[in-house]
């Protein structure tokens, strides 16, 4: 008998083009959307051992079950998703995603003065940091 654990998340992901800096967009998403960002650290080591500090701001949603995440994509240069490195940061959305107006939030995002460009994204390079992100 073998016991197979597959426990996934569901979420959207999008890549944001923007030359602000990361808590400027998120102040920008916290004036848009009523959110309630907090800044947290994430710490990955690349294939040398170093490790690099990517920031990221969360945002809970208790009502809709949703969790928000605006993930900088660049610690010193290095991005933090190589498969997306043309973004500068990223949103991810987690949690009750049946009930989530996907494209509505990518058209409001769109409309924001600080983001020049937003691509929705396929999840899988995101599959290595989902456990790190959504765990928090």
């Amino acid at each position: 008998h073998r016991l197979i654990v597959e426990d996934d998340y569901n979420f959207c992901s999008y890549g944001l083009s923007c030359h602000q800096k990361d808590f400027r967009v998120a102040w920008y998403l916290n004036s848009l959307f009523k959110f309630d960002f907090h800044r947290f650290h994430l710490d990955m080591s690349d294939k040398e051992g170093t490790v690099h500090s990517y920031s990221f701001f969360r945002h809970q949603d208790r009502n809709n079950h949703l969790n928000y995440f605006l993930v900088n994509n660049l610690s010193d240069n290095i991005p933090l998703v190589k498969q997306y490195k043309q973004f500068n940061m990223f949103m991810l959305v987690e949690g009750y995603i049946e009930l989530f107006d996907d494209e509505r939030f990518a058209e409001k995002l769109q409309n924001l003065e600080a983001i020049q460009f937003i691509s929705s994204l396929e999840n899988d390079p995101f599959k290595k940091l989902q456990y790190s992100l959504f765990e928090y």
